[in-house]
């Protein structure tokens, strides 16, 4: 498995190079990555960011908010004793 800060490190750079703006959000229990979607981003794309999220995240979402943004984000849990996904 790789380590919490490799997989955060994907995710961002995954997202940068679809344009958006990632920003991170660090505690002591994960590092949260969100940016607005850009309204150019294919659909192939999405789905192909959406798999990376299923590999590397412990959770992750995708809002659209009230003014038509979209808001994509995942968390990437930092405790090494325990996956995020109930097993420790």
């Amino acid at each position: 498995m790789k380590s919490p800060n490799t997989q955060a490190i994907a995710i961002a750079s995954m997202l940068t190079s679809l344009g958006a703006t990632p920003v991170q959000d660090a505690t002591d229990e994960c590092v949260r990555i969100k940016a607005e979607v850009p309204p150019t981003i294919g659909e192939a794309t999405l789905v192909n960011l959406l798999h990376l999220f299923i590999r590397a995240a412990d959770r992750f979402g995708h809002s659209l908010q009230k003014d038509g943004t979209s808001v994509i984000w995942a968390e990437v849990d930092l405790d090494d004793m325990h996956d995020g996904r109930g097993k420790p």
